[in-house]
């Protein structure tokens, strides 16, 4: 189905007359081409291609606009759901960083009520070995304190039950509160994500809302459009049974199927005929091709003999230049072999004056070899 902007329907309905005008100049121009017979002869209608070629483009753009409209508005949807998306992930974050500073401010290792056992200043901290003579916690050998005898055990018992039920009220009510702060965010979170659920569902809504009146205008600007197309399809198929009518009456009248060889010369000159009226060629017309033809095959076949004659004589030309080339490489190739032979020769005289002159130099020139009294005569006296 194609898409059309808003307002297309009221356009449609002011364009009918239009259509309808345009159709029947349509057909006025088709029934002028057809009688023309040098335009019907020579080619197409390239006004009738033109229009067509544009309201193609036309077809194409409106379809181009509908996908950037969907596209546009499937941008801003995505756009608005990312948006949600975000304060869903922003709100879950302020959560857990509540949840964490609780953590850290109220859930402190020091608060426990076994920090006392884990603490690893215990030492630093506790009291000194002795601080006094009557120190109650000196050993028994100062005689100030004797075994069994413990007069503040029913103070510490009481303090310590006093304190334990302190921690106990003070855990249950830290477990109680991180209870209702995280029912609080658990409720935040539902809040948004039903918010963000309705404004989803509304979008939707409208969005199909919006797409529904834009398929109502589609389909009633194509009913439009399926209407006018019916009536032009039917006036144009009357005004072709008309001209066809009129053409069959044309034909059946005319000099072409008449068989009127005098409508066959042209007005021009006699020797010229009209390609849409030609009824063939005379007698003495086919006796003068075959004559010609005759006149032609003799002449090619005494082309083809000249021609091979002298292919022979290049065949003997080349034979001979082909001699000539190999007498004068046979020339070439045997210089080569006399030009290596007296390198040869030369080289073997230079090797045998190289010998002659090595044998000279290490036996006459430097004859003298270094023995042993060579080394001895030194150190051998003194002054």
């Amino acid at each position: 189905m194609t898409w059309f902007p808003r307002g297309c329907r009221e356009r449609c309905v002011l364009a009918l007359p239009a259509v309808c005008s345009c159709a029947e100049q349509r057909g006025v121009l088709v029934s002028r081409r057809i009688f023309n017979a040098k335009q019907r002869t020579i080619g197409v209608d390239r006004s009738a291609l033109e229009e067509q070629m544009q309201e193609r483009e036309m077809a194409k753009e409106m379809e181009r606009q509908r996908d950037q409209a969907f596209s546009d508005r499937l941008l801003v949807t995505e756009q608005r759901v990312q948006l949600m998306d975000r304060d869903v992930q922003r709100a879950r974050k302020d959560a857990t960083m509540s949840v964490q500073a609780y953590r850290e401010q109220m859930q402190q290792k020091q608060m426990r009520k076994e920090w006392d056992l884990n603490d690893p200043l215990t030492l630093r901290k506790d009291r000194p070995a002795r601080t006094a003579d009557d120190d109650p916690i000196v050993g028994p050998a100062s005689m100030q304190k004797f075994s069994g005898e413990d007069l503040s055990y029913g103070n510490r018992v009481r303090k310590q039950q006093q304190q334990q039920s302190t921690w106990v009220v003070e855990q249950m009510a830290e477990k109680q509160a991180q209870i209702d702060n995280e029912r609080e965010m658990e409720r935040i979170l539902a809040e948004r994500q039903a918010e963000v659920d309705d404004r989803r569902s509304q979008m939707e809504t409208a969005e199909l809302d919006s797409r529904g009146n834009m398929n109502e205008a589609v389909r009633d600007y194509n009913l439009a459009l399926a209407d006018v197309k019916k009536r032009t399809e039917t006036m144009t198929r009357l005004h072709h049974m008309e001209d066809a009518a009129e053409e069959i009456n044309g034909q059946l009248t005319s000099d072409f199927l008449t068989e009127n060889r005098n409508t066959t010369v042209s007005s021009i000159a006699p020797h010229r005929y009209l390609k849409y009226h030609f009824k063939g060629m005379s007698e003495d017309q086919i006796l003068d091709i075959r004559d010609e033809q005759m006149r032609q095959a003799a002449g090619k076949a005494q082309k083809n003999m000249m021609e091979k004659e002298e292919e022979q004589n290049w065949d003997l030309v080349q034979e001979a230049v082909r001699r000539n080339l190999v007498a004068g490489e046979r020339e070439v190739f045997r210089r080569k072999q006399e030009l290596s032979r007296q390198i040869a020769e030369e080289q073997r005289r230079q090797a045998e004056e190289s010998r002659i002159r090595k044998d000279v130099l290490y036996k006459q020139v430097y004859s003298g070899a270094i023995d042993e009294s060579f080394f001895t005569q030194f150190g051998a006296s003194s002054r």
